[in-house]
């Protein structure tokens, strides 16, 4: 069974949320706009991911919607984007204030130091503009040597050779889905990562003031967030760690080989090799992939022509660094290192990255195990990151997570109980249906088994393994997947002496442009509903807390949550559902994720099993309580409600131990037990299920 949160009198608490997504660019700068690249234009994110004005209502929403904690996200360029240490503490304000709204409200806040690829400069969201140019990169060169493919840049012609289609009008509408994914392999994001985590092993001549260019990041990135929870004064209820982390080049085997197919890779897909010449504006003949039904495949290649190289060639004079006299601009960093040669285009270190520099204090961690870059770069920075904010708030949780579907360290847990941090320590790992976010359309039949494809050996019966066909079976894979992230923290690690903590589900949810749109046009959300009762299901059969991706006020159905066609929220002004309603009025396939859940427990009860069948409205909940105590939990006017017209909840209970108490008004039922024991409390509607009209699953056009 997992481990829970407690409240601060001891009660066991369930957290169930949604993520902000409106804080991952600035106002008014969508990824579609050409603006939003534009290196010289002034930066802030004053407002996001809601304003002081308009937040009060859309947190009585979703407040009204079951929801008790929000994950909000804080990008670093929002704090640090005119220039290395000089911060926007208007927006620092702006967030405090926020926090203090969510929690009078009753919310519970996890700050979440979000990151997609390093920077919306490099086709994601998270750093400052600087930090690239820090590292000796130019964004305006990504999209002609393939580092980086930014949505805004996308050409009419999808088969042209430059992204950047140079001469030609650009159309956001024609990039293909998810291509945004692709740059988990390109350029940027392997360098930047890279350098952040193992500069100084990879990187030895990159400094800027004297300090190695992972240093310099680093303390710069913990110098801003540290800034933020100084304001924030413990109003917070935790922070989460850097947003998917990913390694960059660090623990790549072969440079001439593309090894990480198993990740999106679409369009172009240079080796590393490759994308370094094409950094260097060399031509070259490299794979191209295309999403086939079961996921990428190869479907031919294509020769790119850069014509300019994506290498600083001179210093912006707006940071006012020092750079070291041994690092040339202009030049790729890893050329300079040894790793090829410009002139001949030879790969002189195939492995250059395979493993820490013999030596080195990560080689010296490692300890001569199999090389394992959470265990040594990710955790190293995990535990700076974890003394920079508890030396500014000492009671906060801190979650943790490492890249997405990948286990966190086994020597962490064991660490955590060594030190006794494990009463503020949480997994926030994020969880989503591969799928159905990579092809765009709910599977009922068939699935796959993502965790096992990845965490497995990469090989084609492994591959063969991993498919599920069948509709209790596609449930039942994506339940399993969501109870195996939990045993990554709680039976899961190897080693014995580790405590178990507690698992936020960090984000999960499902893309509502499924099937090209094809409920905006008729009003039929049945598939995601569908595709979302599967998660929130897996959920509960495994007890687990969770924050959805994600709320966005912003949302339209034409450019969905307004990043890199991403279409996740769970809000949209123009559904049309629950047209007279204050609180549920343009919220989608709701009765998938507005469910009943235990809130709260007292102290000594756990819970055993807590479901839901959407279809005939039944409840369940089984606990075992050490004495007499009570159950709150959270009971949706949504599925339950006498009448559209009243507050009314129209509710049949069987409790054959203790009493029960409905509040209406408050959507919650108290179910006190005088005895302890294995007691079960089942709850239906009286009345019988809601259509799937009235639930709001068909939309009234």
């Amino acid at each position: 069974m997992p481990t829970h949160f407690h409240d601060e009198s001891g009660r066991t608490i369930v957290l169930r949320g949604v993520n902000l997504a409106d804080g991952k660019y600035p106002p008014g700068q969508p990824t579609y706009k050409l603006s939003s690249l534009d290196t010289h234009a002034k930066v802030s994110y004053l407002g996001s991911p809601l304003s002081l004005h308009n937040a009060p209502a859309q947190l009585s929403r979703l407040r009204y919607l079951g929801f008790n904690v929000l994950r909000l996200p804080v990008v670093w360029e929002a704090l640090e984007h005119a220039g290395p240490g000089i911060y926007d503490d208007e927006y620092i304000a702006h967030i405090v204030s926020l926090v203090r709204l969510c929690n009078d409200h009753n919310f519970r806040v996890v700050i979440n130091p979000h990151q997609d690829l390093w920077s919306r400069f490099a086709g994601g969201s998270g750093a400052p503009l600087w930090t690239l140019h820090a590292c000796g990169l130019d964004p305006d060169c990504f999209a002609d040597t393939h580092a980086a493919v930014r949505y805004a840049e996308w050409p009419t012609d999808g088969d042209n050779t430059t992204y950047g289609g140079r001469g030609k009008d650009k159309d956001p509408h024609a990039i293909p889905d998810m291509m945004w994914t692709s740059n988990h392999t390109r350029l940027a994001a392997l360098t930047l990562f890279a350098l952040f985590f193992g500069g100084r092993d990879f990187a030895p001549r990159c400094k800027l003031d004297g300090v190695n260019i992972q240093d310099y990041l680093q303390n710069h990135y913990l110098a801003a967030y540290g800034r933020l929870t100084d304001a924030l004064n413990g109003l917070e209820f935790g922070w989460d760690s850097m947003n998917e982390p990913e390694p960059g080049f660090i623990g790549w085997r072969d440079l001439d080989k593309m090894e990480r197919e198993a990740s999106a890779t679409i369009g172009s897909t240079p080796s590393p090799i490759q994308a370094m010449k094409l950094g260097m504006g060399i031509e070259q003949t490299v794979d191209r992939f295309k999403l086939g039904k079961t996921g990428p495949h190869k479907s031919g290649t294509m020769t790119v022509t850069p014509g300019r190289r994506c290498w600083l060639r001179h210093e912006d004079l707006r940071w006012k660094w020092d750079r070291s006299d041994e690092w040339k601009l202009g030049e790729c960093i890893w050329a300079q290192h040894g790793v090829w040669d410009i002139e001949t285009g030879q790969l002189k270190k195939t492995q250059y990255f395979d493993h820490p520099p013999p030596g080195s204090y990560e080689d010296a961690r490692n300890a001569g195990r199999p090389f394992d870059w959470k265990a040594t770069y990710w955790r190293a920075f995990y535990e700076k990151w974890n003394a920079e904010i508890r030396k500014h708030s000492p009671e906060t949780m801190m979650f943790f997570q490492t890249s997405v579907f990948d286990p966190p360290p086994h020597s962490l847990l064991s660490d955590i109980t060594l030190h006794g941090d494990y009463m503020h320590m949480a997994y926030s790992p994020h969880f989503y249906d591969a799928l159905t976010i990579m092809k765009g359309h709910w599977h009922k039949y068939w699935n796959i088994d993502i965790l096992a494809l990845l965490r497995g050996p990469q090989d084609i019966s492994n591959k063969l393994k991993a498919l599920r066909v069948g509709n209790t079976k596609v449930r039942k894979v994506i339940s399993d997947q969501l109870g195996e992230l939990a045993n990554d923290v709680n039976g899961g690690a190897e080693d014995e002496n580790s405590h178990p903590v507690p698992t936020l589900i960090g984000e999960t949810g499902i893309p509502f442009n499924l099937d090209g749109g094809k409920a905006y046009k008729d009003g039929d959300y049945t598939s995601h509903v569908a595709a979302m009762d599967a998660i929130m299901s897996g959920c509960d059969n495994h007890l687990l807390n969770y924050t959805l991706w994600a709320y966005s006020a912003n949302n339209t159905q034409e450019w969905g949550d307004q990043w890199n066609g991403e279409d996740l929220s769970i809000y949209c002004a123009e559904t049309g559902s629950f047209p007279r309603h204050k609180y549920l009025s343009g919220f989608r396939a709701a009765a998938a994720w507005c469910r009943p859940y235990v809130q709260s427990l007292s102290s000594g009860t756990r819970m055993l099993k807590m479901a839901f069948d959407l279809k005939t409205s039944n409840f369940y909940l089984e606990i075992d309580a050490a004495s007499g105590g009570d159950v709150v939990m959270y009971v949706p006017w949504l599925h339950y409600r006498r009448s559209d017209e009243e507050d009314e909840l129209d509710v049949e209970v069987d409790a054959p131990q203790g009493k029960w108490t409905a509040h209406s008004k408050a959507q919650l039922i108290h179910w006190t037990h005088e005895q302890g024991g294995k007691l079960s409390f089942q709850l239906k509607r009286k009345s019988g299920p809601l259509s799937s009209k009235e639930l709001g699953t068909i939309v009234h056009r």
